[in-house]
C-alpha cells in the first residue's frame, strides 16, 4: 500500500510542473517578447535588413581583385594530326647517301601523332585601379540603405508595441463592460417582466411596456457589438504576439493609468517636438533614403561619358595533352603563357541613356526630399488629430463622471421613495440601468483615451 501512494506522489510531483505550465499566464513582457521573437512581419524586416548587409558586403567585395579559373578537358578519338613516318629509302635518296644500318624499305617515325587527351586551362586576375569613385560610393549607398532598413525594424517593433498595449488595454476595459453589461441586461430583463405584470393589472401603459423591450434589446446588441469587437482583438492579439493560445484567461495585465494619465498631461508643443525631433525613425528614415539617392546619383554621373574605369588584369594560359601542375613535366612539353593587359573601359555614346539616368536620379532625390517634407505634414496632423481625441475623450470622461455622480444621487432618493412605498419597483430598476449606462459609457471613452494616447506613444518614440 505505501508502495502505490508513493508512486501516486511520484506521479503528481511530475504532473504539477505541467499543469503549473498550462494555467500559467503571459505579462507584458512575455507578449512583447513571443513577438519580437515570433512576429512574422518583423521576422521579415529583418530578414531584408540582414540581405542589405550582404549587400555592403558585395560592395566592399568590388575593392578586390576578381580571380577567375577555367580547366577544359577534350577527348579526341581521331586527332587531327596522326602519326608521321619516312621511308629509309626516301630518305636516301633525298640525301644522296645510304644510312648505314638501315635496311631497304624500313619507316622512320618522325611525329608520333597527337595524344587523345588534350588539356587548356586559364587563370585571370582583375583588379581594379581607378573608378571614378564608384566603388567606394557603392559602398556608401548600401551602407545608407543598411542603415534605413535597421531603423525600419526598430519602426516596426515600435509600432506592434503601441498596438500590442492597445489592445491589451482594451481588452481589460471589456472584460469590465461585460460584467456591467451582464449586470445591467438582468435588470432590464427584470423591468420588462414588471412592466408587462403592471400593464396586465392596468398601472402601466403599453408604450411603457414597448420602451422597457427596447431598452432590453439595446443591451443585448450593444453586448454582441461588445463580442465581436473582443474576439477581433484577441484574433490581433495572436497574431501580433505569435501566440495562438493567447486569451484573456492566461494573460497578466492591468491597465497602466499612471502612463496615460503621463502622456495625456503633456503639451501640445512638446509632444510636437518630440513627433517631429530629430530622433524621429520615420523622418529618419526619409532622411536616409535622401542621402542614399544622393549617392545613387553621384554613382550615375561618375558612369557618364568619356569617363574611362582603369583595371589591370593578369592572364595565365596553359594548352597541352598533360594534366597542369599534376603530371610530370607538364611545363617542358607543352605550351603556357603569361600576359599583362592594362585596360581602359569608357561609353563613348549610348543615345544618351546615361545622361538620363542621371536626370532620374535627381529627380528621385527631389521626390525624397518632397516625401520627407510630406511625411512631417501627415505627422503633425495625426500627433495634433489624437491630442484632440485625448482632450476630448478628458472631458467627456469628466462630464459622465459627473452625470454618473447626479444618477447615484438620484438612485438613493428613489430607493427612499420605494422603501416608503411612493413609487414602484420599475422606477429603481430604470434609475439602476441609467448608472450602469452612465459607467459604459465611461469605460468605452477610457477605450478611445487608451487608443489616442499609444498612438501618440508610437509618434513620439515613447514605448518604455
Amino acid at each position: 500500500m505505501k508502495k502505490v501512494l508513493l508512486i501516486i506522489l511520484a506521479l503528481l510531483l511530475l504532473l504539477t510542473p505541467l499543469f503549473a505550465e498550462e494555467n500559467s499566464s503571459y505579462t507584458i513582457e512575455d507578449i512583447k517578447k513571443s513577438m519580437s521573437e515570433g512576429n512574422a512581419s518583423l521576422r521579415k524586416a529583418r530578414e531584408v535588413y540582414a540581405q542589405s548587409l550582404l549587400d555592403v558586403k558585395d560592395a566592399k567585395a568590388n575593392y578586390s581583385p576578381q580571380i577567375e579559373a577555367l580547366l577544359t578537358t577534350t577527348y579526341m578519338p581521331n586527332p587531327p594530326i596522326g602519326k608521321t613516318t619516312i621511308g629509309v629509302d626516301e630518305i636516301s635518296s633525298q640525301l644522296g647517301v645510304t644510312i648505314p644500318g638501315a635496311v631497304s624499305g624500313e619507316y622512320v617515325t618522325l611525329y608520333k601523332g597527337m595524344d587523345n587527351l588534350y588539356y587548356n586551362a586559364g587563370l585571370t586576375i582583375t583588379q581594379p585601379i581607378f573608378t571614378w569613385g564608384k566603388i567606394p560610393t557603392g559602398v556608401k549607398l548600401y551602407s545608407e540603405i543598411a542603415n534605413i532598413r535597421a531603423l525600419s525594424v526598430e519602426d516596426s517593433e515600435e509600432k506592434l508595441t503601441a498596438e500590442l498595449k492597445t489592445r491589451l488595454s482594451a481588452l481589460c476595459y471589456m472584460n469590465d463592460l461585460f460584467t456591467l453589461l451582464d449586470d445591467t441586461q438582468t435588470k432590464a430583463d427584470e423591468l420588462v417582466k414588471m412592466s408587462e405584470d403592471a400593464y396586465k393589472n392596468g398601472m402601466m401603459l403599453k408604450e411603457d411596456v414597448t420602451k422597457a423591450k427596447i431598452s432590453a434589446l439595446e443591451v443585448s446588441v450593444r453586448r454582441q457589438e461588445l463580442t465581436k469587437q473582443y474576439n477581433d482583438n484577441i484574433q490581433n492579439l495572436k497574431s501580433i504576439s505569435a501566440l495562438d493560445d493567447l486569451d484573456t484567461s492566461n494573460i497578466s495585465y492591468t491597465v497602466n493609468e499612471d502612463e496615460i494619465n503621463y502622456i495625456s498631461s503633456l503639451s501640445e508643443d512638446d509632444v510636437l517636438s518630440l513627433v517631429l525631433g530629430p530622433t524621429n525613425k520615420s523622418l529618419m528614415m526619409l532622411q536616409g533614403q535622401t542621402r542614399a539617392l544622393e549617392l545613387k546619383k553621384k554613382v550615375a554621373s561618375s558612369s557618364l561619358y568619356w569617363k574611362p574605369d582603369f583595371a589591370l588584369q593578369i592572364s595565365l594560359t596553359y594548352g597541352g595533352s598533360s594534366l597542369p601542375l599534376v603530371e610530370k613535366n607538364w611545363y617542358r612539353t607543352n605550351d603556357y603563357g603569361l600576359y599583362l593587359t592594362f585596360a581602359i573601359s569608357t561609353t563613348v555614346w549610348d543615345g544618351g541613356k546615361k545622361l538620363n539616368a542621371v536626370k532620374y536620379a535627381d529627380s528621385e532625390v527631389t521626390g525624397s526630399i518632397a516625401d520627407y517634407d510630406d511625411a512631417v505634414n501627415k505627422l503633425r496632423s495625426a500627433a495634433e488629430e489624437n491630442l484632440t481625441q485625448i482632450e476630448l475623450s478628458k472631458v467627456k470622461i469628466e462630464y459622465l463622471e459627473l452625470k454618473k455622480e447626479e444618477a447615484k444621487e438620484r438612485l438613493e432618493l428613489l430607493n427612499t421613495q420605494y422603501n416608503q412605498g411612493l413609487i414602484s419597483k420599475t422606477d429603481v430598476l430604470s434609475q439602476e440601468i441609467e448608472v450602469n449606462t452612465d459607467e459604459i459609457s465611461i469605460i468605452q471613452e477610457k477605450i478611445n483615451l487608451s487608443q489616442a494616447v499609444y498612438t501618440i506613444c508610437y509618434l513620439a518614440g515613447l514605448d518604455d
